[in-house]
């Protein structure tokens, strides 16, 4: 039972470094292509239909470890005034699988002639389902272990930004509400059933002190006819984990071709490329390395992001063919 508690130890202590912030969203890194992801309030923000997809694997060499996939598509409506979205996102770490779909609507007013500030609201779901018959244990009788369990919760988010074509600025949490069956905050380890019993009991809370903030900014420097830089970061902040930074800076050439160096407060350095042709500007792809430092960075060989957008409508008087 000693060496069975060590192991379960192991996975909470994992899903504890990433999942925690799991239950709020998926771990990106690429938060300059789709600040949509991290704020509701940018729906619209493109001038016309997008759409958004990305695939993140973390921490390769590691058995088990995160991989997620993120879809998100937004629009204004004909009443430039609103705007809808939708997001969904799947995180799978070691046996348990994370999916969540929340809507958006939100609504915006105009500042000035190229500017908008948006309130938005995101109401959605998360379903969270662990096969506990995958897990390998010393005990194949042990009755905690022989079934998958599912739970469900809803979320409901909020956001606010501002933008225009060479700048935003954001805050945003993405639920407001707390489930129990996402919760790591009790390990409790007198045995594994009472783990297993405490996650059975499912509570949902609006706990506000206990949710993720997130505030993101990000602006455009023209540097000639060709050239411009970006500089741009993205904080969190949570009661359990103190705050985080995303820093990154962001050379540009010709609206082509864009590199990406970074750094997060937790020891990641960043690294990527967007590519943006110049004859179909309406399509964007890019991928991000993280390297991890520190103790870690022995364990696995690096963190990989890929992602493409796409964007439906794209009216060049109104959005142009800029980074953000």
């Amino acid at each position: 039972m000693k060496k069975m508690r060590h192991i379960i130890m192991m996975v909470v202590g994992l899903m504890a470094v990433v999942g925690a912030k799991a239950q709020d969203d998926v771990l990106m890194s690429q938060y300059m292509h789709n600040q949509f992801a991290i704020n509701s309030a940018f729906a619209g923000s493109r001038g016309g239909l997008t759409a958004f997809a990305s695939v993140r694997k973390q921490w390769t060499g590691v058995e088990g470890s995160p991989m997620s996939i993120l879809f998100t598509t937004h629009t204004p409506l004909r009443n430039k005034k609103l705007a809808i979205g939708l997001s969904a996102a799947n995180q799978t770490i070691l046996e348990t699988s994370t999916t969540g779909v929340q809507a958006t609507i939100a609504y915006r007013i105009r500042m000035g002639s190229a500017s908008w500030l948006s309130f938005a609201l995101q109401p959605g779901f998360k379903m969270i389902k662990t096969d506990w018959t995958k897990m390998k244990v010393y005990h194949d009788s042990d009755d905690a272990f022989a079934e998958s369990e599912t739970k469900m919760s809803p979320t409901a988010g909020v956001g606010v930004a501002l933008y225009g074509a060479k700048y935003y600025l954001g805050v945003s949490v993405q639920s407001l509400l707390i489930s129990s069956a996402f919760d790591t905050r009790k390990p409790e380890w007198d045995s594994v059933k009472s783990k297993y019993e405490e996650l059975s009991e499912q509570q949902i809370d609006f706990a506000p002190g206990d949710a993720t903030y997130y505030a993101t900014a990000g602006y455009e420097f023209g540097l000639g006819d060709y050239f411009t830089l970006q500089p741009s970061a993205m904080v969190q902040y949570s009661k359990r984990y103190g705050t985080q930074a995303d820093l990154t800076l962001t050379p540009g050439w010709d609206q082509m071709i864009y590199l990406e160096l970074g750094y997060r407060t937790t020891g990641v350095m960043l690294g990527g490329m967007s590519f943006r042709p110049k004859s179909l500007q309406q399509l964007k792809i890019a991928y991000t390395y993280e390297m991890t430092t520190g103790d870690f960075s022995g364990y696995n060989t690096g963190s990989h992001e890929i992602s493409i957008s796409y964007d439906f409508v794209y009216r060049l008087k109104n959005i142009g063919p800029r980074f953000f």
